[in-house]
């Protein structure tokens, strides 16, 4: 039974078992290592933010598409009117009808006379990219030479958001583009999947955010993200995108985002949360199958890197099976294969929940090796079963 004598299958298959494992961690977890570092390390940047008086600093355009009733919308405006950011102006584009866009214009504007605009999407507007049209009308009608997009249903916890997404371009010629993150309020989410919701988030986060870290930005967060407004008219706007409903936070981000001009902000402070209330598992699932759309258009490596991770993690577990079962009757290869998946799940649990708790998730324990072997099953089921509303993401039908 504990004989000394391993066979060579079994010896093949812990060796493998090793290796797997070194190249689950490397290729899934190194983006979520660099997540929890900078969020760590930006931890601190809202005490250290400071404006003295005269001081120059760029001007920002935080351009805020509408869709909620107006009480939720004077809330919001309160925290938005009230950052400390000493130059900006709020471009507010409301998804309501002309009389009553132009109604709350009056009253807002009286309220706020000095850096708020209020505009309306004409309602004629079809076949086209509501939120886009939004964001043109909104860029077109900027004066500052940075644009901060975000929407009115997201949760603004601190005074200093605005001043720590404006704060790569403070003294910077270099940053143009400046990632920042949101999340779903978690709290709404319902059903027994909540929390595999929770963590299919916030690793498709890590991956990306991992990403801009390491000089590959590949996409951003279109309710927290800033660039310079001249971008978008330098790339003709969204004029590559016109039949897409969506890309406007991933394809024309990696349009204008580079090695060298794009920083990421995830500072506690800086973080929103987007709340749909009772919608929010079904406006998850929109935004998944959202971004599992454009990104056949995005380029590859990161999604690559993302599979090896997950191959890696299902091979570590099936070598670990194998050599046990391979050595029969004898359980060394037992004891030694559960030692290092052991090992290896207790290293995964632990990187993971550093990023979790940086980014607002969930902080798994034992759930979170089930998940991760799930995760590409999952994500082939899920485009099986959204497989016939592709045609959602064209503008034309």
């Amino acid at each position: 039974m504990f004989d000394s004598e391993i066979n060579i299958a079994s010896w093949i298959c812990l060796i493998a078992l090793c290796v797997s494992s070194v190249i689950a961690i490397l290729a899934r977890f190194i983006p979520i290592i660099r997540t929890a570092r900078t969020a760590n390390a930006q931890k601190g940047e809202a005490e250290l933010v400071e404006f003295h008086e005269g001081e120059e600093v760029p001007k920002a355009s935080v351009i805020v598409y509408c869709f909620i009733n107006e009480d939720s919308l004077m809330e919001y405006l309160d925290v938005l009117m009230n950052q400390d950011y000493p130059n900006y102006e709020v471009i507010l584009i409301n998804e309501g009808s002309y009389d009553v866009s132009f109604s709350l214009a009056e009253r807002l504007q009286q309220k706020y006379p000095e850096r708020l605009y209020v505009t309306f999407i004409p309602p004629e507007s079809h076949n086209v990219s509501r939120r886009k049209l939004a964001l043109t009308i909104g860029l077109k009608a900027a004066k500052g030479e940075i644009v901060v997009t975000t929407a009115s249903n997201c949760i603004i916890t601190s005074p200093h958001w605005l001043s720590l997404m404006m704060q790569p371009f403070i003294g910077s010629d270099r940053t143009d583009v400046v990632l920042g993150y949101a999340h779903i309020n978690f709290a709404n989410l319902r059903g027994p999947s909540k929390w595999y919701k929770e963590f299919d988030a916030t690793l498709t986060a890590c991956q990306w955010l991992g990403a801009a870290i390491n000089h590959y930005p590949y996409r951003g967060d279109g309710f927290n993200l800033a660039y310079r407004r001249h971008l978008f008219f330098e790339q003709k706007g969204y004029s590559k995108t016109l039949h897409l409903m969506n890309g406007d936070d991933d394809l024309f981000i990696h349009d204008i985002a580079t090695r060298t001009n794009t920083d990421v902000m995830i500072a506690p402070d800086a973080i929103l949360t987007y709340d749909y209330g009772e919608a929010a598992n079904r406006i998850m699932s929109d935004l998944k199958e959202r971004y599992q759309f454009t990104a056949q258009m995005l380029p590859r490596l990161p999604f690559l890197r993302a599979g090896l991770g997950s191959a890696m993690q299902i091979t570590a577990t099936v070598c670990g099976i194998a050599a046990a079962v391979l050595a029969l009757p004898n359980i060394l290869p037992l004891i030694v294969a559960c030692s290092l998946l052991a090992i290896l799940n207790t290293c995964e649990i632990l990187l993971y929940r550093k990023a979790a708790r940086a980014l607002g998730s969930v902080c798994l324990w034992w759930a979170l090796p089930l998940f991760l072997l799930w995760h590409p099953i999952g994500n082939l089921i899920f485009k099986y079963r959204y497989r016939n509303q592709r045609k959602k993401n064209f503008t034309f039908t």
